[in-house]
């Protein structure tokens, strides 16, 4: 049986467009969470927080133990072989046991909670600043796509307007000269196309470098943060506030740690006096107690208490930092919505003269220069008021993200 070729073309006509809509619809993009997520799988930087989770881990379990450091065995050989070679012979095994002084366990514990809390904050903070790399990424993707629809829209206008003028000079309303002044204009167009399509391209490329995605993120606004001052949480003083914690508790430790370890000695001793004699056997037990000097333990403490003093300069600096970025955040938003409405006046003032210095070039009252000057502010106007509008959202996100507003 034979198909009719009508019947294959309406096939076509149908199926193809319904394959293309279903093949969009599965491939619906990301929200901007689950672009930063990709991006910070991608970058392999969560090694970071589960080595640090690691090593407090082990910490942990070195300091829930019931010995403070690895055992030894002591081992002790006499005899007077080389001197009287009467037979004399002592032979002492020891295994030596250090032990915890008393608050070294718990100082031990803390550094090992330490490193687990900021581990979880370290991966809070790399998530954030991924979320700002993204950001700014996409944003760069939405401003240069948007410039290059502006330039291709004003290209096609200068061609529209070519193919008139070339109409006019052909009944000899218009001079050749004007027809080589719009070809000028469309060859600068075509240039300003050019530049456009290249930037969007490097911008495109890097945001498929860095979150290997294809498509932006959506929705591309974000609505304003529920807060509006710099929060207790906010990752980059939380990472600070970590940071010092660590410090702090390897003060403390380094404190404890003045006296030293006692070792506890269980051990055994076999002698003979002379060749032949009976040997006898004894059980020992020792106790080896540090005297703990402080000029001994100083260096360690006093580098310690440098490491915090550090620390906490750098949490304060945080702070200060974290302000700074909110502050400058916050006029920039509002410098771009001021920036907006008067692109929109200004636009709406081009458009209209456009529309004047078009009805007047068709009416012959003016030349093209004029009308050329009027689309070039227009477009101009145009171009601008796009810009602002994603200068708007970029300086809504840029302030979510000193705010401290992680996408989920």
């Amino acid at each position: 049986m034979k198909t009719h070729p009508c019947f294959k073309q309406v096939a076509l006509n149908v199926l193809l467009p319904l394959c293309l809509v279903l093949a969009s619809t599965a491939a619906s993009a990301d929200t901007l969470g689950q672009v930063i997520s990709e991006a910070l799988a991608r970058s392999g930087e969560q090694a970071l927080g589960n080595s640090l989770r690691q090593q407090g881990e082990a910490v942990h379990r070195q300091s829930s133990g019931f010995l403070a450091a690895d055992p030894s065995l002591n081992l002790n050989y006499l005899s007077d072989q080389f001197t009287d070679d009467e037979g004399f012979r002592e032979i002492e095994a020891t295994i030596e046991l250090p032990l915890w002084w008393q608050g070294q366990r718990g100082a031990r514990q803390e550094i090992a909670q330490a490193l687990t809390d900021q581990a979880e904050v370290l991966d809070l903070h790399q998530r954030w600043t991924m979320a700002g790399r993204v950001r700014e990424q996409v944003w760069e993707v939405v401003l240069t796509e948007a410039t290059l629809q502006q330039m291709n829209l004003a290209l096609q206008t200068s061609r529209d307007l070519e193919t008139k003028v070339a109409r006019l000079v052909a009944v000899g309303e218009l001079a050749q000269f004007d027809l080589l002044t719009i070809r000028q204009e469309v060859a600068e167009r075509e240039a300003d196309v050019g530049d456009a399509r290249s930037a969007h391209r490097i911008a495109l490329a890097g945001y498929r470098q860095l979150t290997g995605q294809m498509a932006l993120p959506e929705p591309l606004y974000e609505p304003p943060a529920p807060v509006t001052e710099l929060p207790p949480g906010h990752p980059r003083v939380q990472q600070a506030q970590h940071t010092l914690a660590l410090a702090q508790a390897e003060t403390v430790q380094a404190r404890r740690s003045r006296a030293g370890t006692p070792i506890l000695g269980i051990g055994g001793r076999n002698n003979r006096e002379f060749s032949g004699a009976k040997s006898d056997d004894a059980v020992q037990i020792s106790l080896t107690l540090p005297f703990g000097l402080a000029g001994q333990s100083a260096p360690a403490i006093a580098s310690a208490m440098r490491t915090q003093t550090e620390q906490d300069v750098a949490l304060q600096q945080a702070r200060l930092t974290a302000e700074q970025a909110l502050l400058s955040a916050r006029l920039a938003h509002q410098g771009a919505e001021e920036a907006l409405n008067l692109a929109t006046h200004r636009e709406a003032l081009a458009r209209d003269a456009l529309h004047m210095a078009q009805r007047a070039f068709d009416l012959g009252e003016t030349d093209l220069v004029q009308l050329l000057r009027a689309q070039a502010l227009a477009r101009s106007s145009a171009l601008d008021l796009e810009q602002r509008r994603i200068e708007l959202g970029r300086a809504q996100a840029r302030l979510n993200q000193a705010l401290g507003v992680i996408p989920e």
